[in-house]
């Protein structure tokens, strides 16, 4: 009896500790029930955190960041509806378009009422998170006082709600609510959470007010440079065109003695000029809006210009110039201004640095890795430089030393900017110098062409000329990057009897252009290398190509802009009078002679009067958009000579009231303006321009005008015969 009670005793022992296990067992299993439930909700937490950072990083828009940030926490907390409020300048809250609905129509009461509500500070659930600054928890909507939208939450079956502020600093920028379709007790951890992600938020605003502001401020900097540029130089060009014009009378009235003084006020007005030029042209480069206009040239009569432009400094300090450069050096792309504003610079710096010495000039290509490349070398024998002093060289508005400031003069912009031309262009300017041992600047610039002579069309491209008499048919150039739009175009143009020439790309068309000299040229704009526009601006800025007209074919629907202002041509002050002659009769042929001035410059008008007049045209004047027009009433000119800006009626606005007329639309215009265009300027300019005459010295530019003349004459000998 005894060993059983034994037994028992043992088997209740054992019971008892077997129950203790169970339950510490089943405590263990729900804590880690709980750890895996906790864990599991902070990995989604993370992950919707980490959602909303790589939204907020990488989001292109405010709006793409919120609605993000709107799926996501409707993901995250199975709710059905989510929406965002901004605040508005008055400091209210007002609804967008951003929603998260996970049924539309089941919903759409509700977000009908919330579209027609403003919420101020403390009133309804997005007022109360304005007011406060934080996050808001409603456990049943239908029933809280403070809940104006309660009767459309209870049609639509929604229930609890909570919503939290997104902050910029202290600042309530926007409120985001959320709501489930069944009561909810207050979730610490969710509104926690949801705290983090209203952070977030507010950095991509934040961000965004100052890209805004950034680029508010370029705005501005660039509106203030083009009315600088035009307060600036409207006065020097008058200075210089009245100066010329006393030059003019002085050579004719044998006043000898007059000469030299005038010649030192029109120097001192175009270096000022220079140095306003310089410092728009930086500001340019720094707000990413200066454009290269690229275009096939040769390479040697370039050079050769500019070393014979900076001959008379050279000689002024006894310094002899030697130029290397073999005249088969061949052709590069690139834009021939920049090069040649670079090459001007580094020469006559040398120029300017040496006294009683020589300037060599050499060039060369050689071929790397990387390609083909055009290297471009100004040497010294004059000044040198320290390693100091060639540290700070290409710095904006530095010289050498204020001594150099001083002696020698200068702004210190240069060097910076025909640097940065040439990195532009994918090359560099670099230095080597030694005091009192010269300098040498080079200039490494991507030839873009491996030819070693004139360019010819690659083997795959051959030219087509098609022609029932090709030598007598007016040839046509036709760039488009379309193979089925280039045969078509063939097909058509043939069959009317011109000769066609087609190309399958811009640099291809420009080679062409200037090789083959066509009557004219059909261009398409969209292309991959070259888009039309840039092509258009390099056929009209090289004086070999500038003369031919050029029709545009594109799907580019923006015509109207382009052709809205009709400019037949387009010139920057100041102006030069022989220059502008000839582009009147290129423009106007052998038609009639009546021109209409219209600038509110007194001194320019005057200017223009005089020289028109010389060149046999019948002049009448305007000094505004307003009385230009009366003018027009009274007669109808053959050509319009146009400023842009002017009081009380400017160009743009004349221009739209000529091409809303149709007695007036046709007239040619030819736009004069100092002011610094911008890009929609340009665009609205860009579909009618037929010529560029870029600033160059006077005798540069009468030659230009010249050749551009002569084979004006030569293709309309060509346009001549008739085409059947």
């Amino acid at each position: 009896m005894e060993s059983l009670n034994d037994a028992d005793i043992q088997l209740a022992r054992l019971k008892k500790r077997l129950d203790r296990e169970q339950r510490a067992r089943a405590e263990s299993e729900a804590i880690a029930e709980k750890a895996l439930s906790e864990l599991y909700t902070k990995k989604k937490e993370i992950e919707l955190l980490q959602l909303i950072t790589v939204a907020a990083n990488e989001a292109s828009t405010v709006d793409d960041a919120m609605r993000t940030a709107l799926d996501g926490v409707c993901a995250h907390t199975r709710w059905p509806v989510g929406h965002v409020h901004l605040k508005d300048s008055a400091g209210v809250l007002v609804s967008t378009s951003l929603w998260h609905l996970d049924n539309s129509e089941r919903y759409k009461t509700f977000r009908k009422a919330t579209e027609a509500m403003t919420f101020v500070p403390s009133i309804g659930l997005p007022g109360r998170v304005l007011e406060e600054r934080k996050p808001a928890w409603i456990v049943d909507v239908t029933k809280d006082d403070n809940f104006p939208r309660s009767k459309a939450a209870q049609d639509t079956g929604l229930r609890a709600g909570f919503a939290f502020p997104v902050l910029v600093g202290e600042e309530v920028a926007a409120v985001m609510e959320f709501f489930s379709d069944e009561p909810a007790e207050p979730d610490d951890a969710v509104l926690t959470i949801m705290a983090h992600v209203g952070s977030q938020l507010g950095r991509v605003i934040e961000r965004r007010r100052a890209e805004d502001a950034l680029k508010l401020a370029s705005q501005h900097k660039s509106q203030f440079l083009a009315n600088m540029s035009h307060e600036l130089r409207t006065p020097l060009n008058a200075i210089i065109g009245i100066t010329e014009m006393l030059q003019e009378d002085a050579r004719d009235s044998d006043r000898g003695n007059e000469f030299e003084p005038l010649d030192r006020v029109v120097r001192a007005a175009r270096h000022l000029l220079a140095v306003i030029n310089d410092i728009l042209d930086l500001s340019k480069i720094e707000a990413g809006k200066m454009d290269l206009h690229v275009s096939s040239f040769e390479i040697a009569p370039v050079v050769q210009d500019v070393v014979n432009t900076v001959g008379t400094l050279a000689a002024k300090n006894q310094n002899s110039l030697k130029l290397e450069c073999p005249p088969d050096m061949g052709f590069m792309c690139a834009d021939q201004t920049r090069i040649r504003q670079a090459l001007l610079n580094l020469i006559s710096n040398a120029a300017k640095f040496t006294e009683n010495g020589t300037v060599t000039i050499s060039v060369s290509r050689t071929i790397a890795e990387t390609g083909e490349w055009v290297v471009i070398s100004v040497s010294d024998t004059g000044i040198g430089l320290t390693a100091e002093q060639k540290g700070r060289l290409f710095q904006d508005f530095v010289q050498a030393d204020a001594s150099t400031t001083r002696r020698y003069g200068g702004t210190g912009l240069g060097l910076a900017i025909s640097r940065r031309f040439c990195q532009m262009m994918g090359g560099d300017i670099t230095v080597e110098s030694e005091p009192g041992r010269g300098s040498t600047f080079t200039i490494r610039l991507p030839a873009q062409e491996t030819q070693s002579q004139a360019p010819v069309l690659p083997k795959s491209s051959p030219p087509t000329l098609r022609s029932t008499d090709s030598q007598r048919a007016p040839l046509i150039l036709v760039i488009d990057d379309d193979d089925a739009v280039r045969k078509v175009t063939t097909h058509f143009l043939t069959r009317e009897g011109f000769a066609v020439t087609t190309a399958s790309g811009g640099r291809e068309g420009l080679r062409l252009a200037r090789e083959l000299q066509p009557a004219a040229i059909t261009l398409d704009i969209m292309m991959p290398d070259l888009d039309g526009w840039t092509v258009l601006a390099a056929i009209k800025g090289d004086p070999a190509t500038a003369g031919i007209p050029v029709v545009l074919m594109t799907i580019v629907d923006e015509k109207n802009r382009g052709y809205s202002l009709g400019a037949a041509d387009y010139m920057v002050k100041p102006v030069d009078w022989s220059g502008l002659s000839g582009v009147l009769r290129s423009i106007c042929k052998s038609a009639g002679r009546g021109v209409l001035v219209v600038d509110d410059d007194d001194a320019i008008r005057s200017g223009l009067r005089r020289a028109l007049h010389e060149g046999g045209w019948q002049v009448a004047e305007a000094e505004n958009g307003r009385v230009a027009l009366a003018r027009l009433a009274e007669a109808q000119p053959d050509v319009i000579v146009l400023d842009l800006m002017m009081p009380e009626m400017d160009g743009f606005e004349l221009l739209d009231a000529l091409r809303s007329n149709r007695a007036w639309r046709e007239i040619p215009v030819l736009v004069l303006t100092a002011k610094d265009l911008t890009d929609d300027d340009r665009a609205r300019l860009n579909g009618g321009i037929e010529r560029i005459l870029q600033k160059r010295d006077r005798q540069e530019l009468l030659s230009e005008v010249l050749d551009v003349l002569d084979r004006c004459i030569e293709r309309r000998r060509g346009e001549s015969i008739a085409v059947p």
